[in-house]
């Protein structure tokens, strides 16, 4: 039987009087591929924002690795792969520049992986990150999240500006990775 990585027990986040969560339970095993579909506001955002530790919850657990992602979000960080749904880069930096910054923070080289995944992707290293279409921003963000080799990959919103062609590329690296033992 596979070890959990990622458990939620009775998950509440309330802001103020409204609530964005409320008692979401659930477990993903090791090797396992889980989507959240529902309309906007449903919570799935503010879901994978308390897992990665950006919002506190108001009730309730959540844990990636057996760790607190309220406490532990660090710690968990160095192990994750987190792609959110809108990304706020450096507009003046190229590309390349962006994706050695993300791997010197997670303290990797990533040089010969970002060639390879841009290359992939047909992501242009050498452009300015202002002068990028929302897709390939979002390409950027796919990368610097696969940058570190993850242990777990958490993506919300991965396809959002992606063409057909780009998304099937997506899938066909997260089968590959699923295939490595990333969750």
């Amino acid at each position: 039987m596979s070890k959990p990585v990622i458990v939620l027990n009775e998950l509440t986040k309330s802001y103020g009087k409204h609530r964005g969560i409320e008692n979401i339970s659930f477990t993903v095993e090791q090797g396992e591929v889980f989507g959240f579909i529902g309309p906007n506001g449903a919570g799935k955002s503010t879901t994978i924002r308390t897992l990665m530790g950006l919002l506190k919850p108001t009730g309730g657990t959540a844990s990636v690795f057996g760790l607190d992602c309220g406490r532990q979000a660090s710690e968990i960080a160095k192990d994750v792969g987190y792609l959110p749904s809108e990304n706020c880069y450096y507009n003046s930096m190229k590309v390349k520049e962006m994706l050695l910054y993300t791997a010197e923070l997670y303290g990797v080289d990533g040089h010969n992986r970002m060639e390879a995944l841009a290359e992939r992707l047909n992501l242009d290293l050498s452009r300015r990150i202002g002068d990028l279409s929302l897709g390939n921003k979002k390409k950027v963000g796919i990368v610097s999240a696969l940058l570190p080799s993850p242990k777990l990959l958490i993506m919300d919103e991965p396809t959002t500006s992606l063409t057909d062609d780009e998304t099937r590329v997506l899938f066909e690296i997260i089968r590959r990775l699923r295939a490595s033992g990333v969750s």
